[in-house]
């Protein structure tokens, strides 16, 4: 692994003094088989890497990759003119990483933007098109990212990351809603409270957004179980069987709106976000958020 910190460093310093275009296909090149060295040991299962060291690579292609991005910029001809600050300043870059349950990785590369929250926005539609692809394909999906960037002292740099929590995502979730409410919103609180927890670091470039979406396992999820039979035959409880971890809504929802027959069953009954207010609520639901939706719903 030191060792290719150790390459790591020495393509970004040379990168940085590149100076012709001869300078920078050969810079370009070593680039090109570094990442491919380190895909292949990401991808490789026996011995596998530990989860963090994993993470620890494909944070290195990333940052490789943002560079790569950057000389690009400099030095190689596009469309009959050479590249320009005009030019769209966010590149989407897919990473080869075998984690377990993994459906796809990869980093939206910044080459221009120095205002966190502008970044994030304008990185939301690059992330929504992978994040709505996976959910299309597999039903659900966890997803979680990783905000990268350079930190400076006055005296030193450092690469730090913020991290946000996976968060479940299915066909019907509000994507827009989710971006702003679980991406945006925790990774600029973090990066605020970084910065002033640690006195005298302060962001001096962003690097990346680096996306993990996850296969959710609908055998862990949800919170429905089997009624003992003697329950059951009373007939006294409705126990709506579902996939996700809305038991509560579900509950709410039996109860507002009844029905005669398939009591158990998901489709009777309207989808509770549609008849309920759930802003600022996940699920599932704490004891301290019970009388916030029963503010919110007049209940």
């Amino acid at each position: 692994m030191e060792n290719y910190e150790r390459v790591e460093r020495e393509l970004l310093e040379q990168c940085s003094q590149v100076a012709t275009l001869v300078e920078c296909f050969a810079w370009l090149q070593r680039c090109d088989e570094c990442i491919e060295r380190l895909e292949e040991l990401c991808r490789v299962k026996r011995p596998r890497l530990a989860v963090g060291h994993r993470q620890s690579m494909v944070a290195r292609i990333a940052r490789l990759a943002g560079a790569k991005t950057r000389l690009e910029r400099r030095f190689v001809h596009v469309g009959g003119g050479y590249a320009s600050r005009d030019e769209r300043s966010l590149v989407w870059r897919e990473i080869d990483a075998a984690f377990e349950s993994r459906i796809l990785t990869g980093a939206v590369i910044n080459s221009n933007h120095i205002e966190p929250l502008r970044f994030l926005e304008d990185a939301r539609e690059i992330v929504l098109e992978r994040v709505r692809d996976a959910v299309e394909r597999h039903g659900s999906a966890k997803v979680n990212t990783t905000f990268n960037g350079e930190f400076a002292t006055k005296d030193k740099r450092a690469n730090k990351s913020i991290n946000t929590k996976n968060s479940e995502i299915y066909q019907y979730t509000d994507l827009r809603e989710w971006y702003e409410q679980h991406i945006i919103e925790p990774t600029l609180t973090s990066l605020e409270e970084f910065q002033e927890r640690d006195s005298g670091w302060a962001l001096s470039r962003i690097l990346n957004l680096i996306v993990n979406v996850n296969k959710l396992n609908p055998m862990r999820a949800g919170c429905y179980f089997e009624v003992p039979r003697e329950i059951a035959t009373k007939r006294a409880v409705i126990n709506v069987s579902t996939t996700d971890n809305a038991c509560f809504a579900w509950s709410v929802v039996a109860a507002l709106y009844p029905v005669e027959k398939y009591t158990e069953q998901e489709s009777s009954y309207p989808h509770y976000t549609t008849v309920l207010n759930l802003a600022g609520i996940e699920f599932p639901i704490t004891f301290k958020d019970i009388p916030k939706f029963e503010r919110l719903n007049a209940v």
